[in-house]
């Protein structure tokens, strides 16, 4: 059994009056305009986080997060030796059809970035921007997920370079979850990782990573800090740096193995 301490934050962004984002801290679902830096500590063998960030030019983007993140929990829930795959994945699109692939309703949208920790092991599955990052305790930054946009498509096809800072128009999304039964064809990455003592998980939506950079992102981050601390601090950093988006983040930090 793992000692997890765990932070998350929300916000909708300076300039928006919905909450798009949707989270899941390991307990409970959270959707808010304004949540406050929230710490909490669990002591779990196997525990689930997530992040859906809603696609604002789809109909509906704020219900379409709330029920990915609530759907694919209960389903891990219900089922305690379930494993996070990409079946899950493809089930939790199907019910979001199944629930809005209709009216006013189609087309509603969303990213997902979901990480599920068993002992000193975990599995990150995302579609879309949001993002999933595995800290070392010697604070060295590995990324677990991968983005599903057209720039990055490109960089994998070799038709765009690394190095090179492209329009924002590249940025666009070729994937996420969408509430419509003819778009099945959606990219899901998966990735296995240690997950050891001392290690810290950031899960976060794109109004985090974009607005910040990544580069930004570590040089903020310091392993001597708590979960909450740290997490306050990329909160403040965003909001200077003026929160043109909604955006959401969760911290998981490995603080020891305890006996069951």
């Amino acid at each position: 059994m793992h000692s997890l301490e765990i932070a998350y934050t929300q916000h909708s962004g300076r300039q928006r009056s919905m909450q798009q984002d949707a989270l899941w801290n390991g307990q409970a679902l959270c959707q808010s305009k304004d949540q406050p830096t929230t710490a909490i500590r669990r002591r779990e063998e196997s525990s689930l986080f997530a992040v859906a960030d809603g696609v604002s030019v789809s109909p509906m983007p704020q219900l379409a997060s709330c029920f990915v993140i609530g759907t694919l929990a209960a389903m891990l829930n219900d089922s305690p030796q379930s494993v996070l795959d990409v079946r899950q994945i493809r089930r939790v699109h199907g019910l979001l059809c199944d629930r809005f692939a209709h009216g006013r309703t189609i087309g509603s949208s969303t990213t997902l970035v979901a990480t599920q920790i068993e002992g000193n092991q975990c599995v990150t599955i995302n579609t879309g921007d949001s993002r999933a990052y595995r800290i070392l305790a010697d604070g060295n930054w590995q990324t677990l997920s991968r983005d599903h946009t057209v720039i990055e498509s490109l960089r994998q096809q070799g038709l765009a370079s690394c190095d090179q800072e492209y329009a924002h128009i590249y940025d666009a999304l070729d994937s996420c979850l969408i509430a419509d039964d003819e778009e099945t064809e959606f990219s899901v990455h998966l990735q296995d990782s240690p997950f050891e003592v001392g290690d810290t998980l950031l899960l976060c939506s794109d109004g985090v990573h974009q607005t910040l950079g990544q580069k930004a992102l570590e040089k903020l981050f310091d392993p001597r800090h708590s979960a909450r601390a740290q997490a306050e601090i990329f909160r403040t950093a965003v909001l200077r740096a003026g929160a043109p988006d909604n955006f959401s983040l969760i911290l998981v930090k490995h603080t020891g193995n305890v006996p069951a």
